[in-house]
C-alpha cells in the first residue's frame, strides 16, 4: 500500500482495510462482485475497493484466505470458460 500512496490512517487505506476484512469475514467466496484473473503462479480473485481505483487480489481455500497484493490498475477478468 505504501507504493500506492496510501498513507496510514488516511480514507483511502481504511477503504482497503475494510474490503480486506470484508473478504476475510465473508461466508463465502468468491463474492458476488468478485471475479478471476491471472496471477504467477495461476489465478487469484479480485474484489475493487468501493469507490476507489484500487482492487484487491486474493486466494482462498476452504480455511485460509491470502491477500496477494492491491494493484491500482483493473486487472483483466478471465472468461468463465477459461
Amino acid at each position: 500500500m505504501r507504493r500506492l500512496g496510501l498513507r496510514p490512517g488516511s480514507p483511502t487505506q481504511r477503504s482497503v482495510l475494510a474490503t480486506v476484512r470484508a473478504i476475510a469475514d465473508a461466508n463465502a467466496l468468491p463474492g458476488p462482485a468478485d471475479f478471476e484473473t491471472t496471477f504467477a503462479p495461476g489465478r487469484a480473485h479480485v474484489r475493487r475497493v468501493s469507490g476507489q481505483n484500487l482492487w484487491v487480489l486474493y486466494r482462498f481455500d476452504v480455511s485460509h484466505v491470502d491477500v496477494i497484493t492491491v494493484r491500482n490498475e483493473p486487472p483483466i477478468p478471465l472468461h468463465p470458460t477459461e
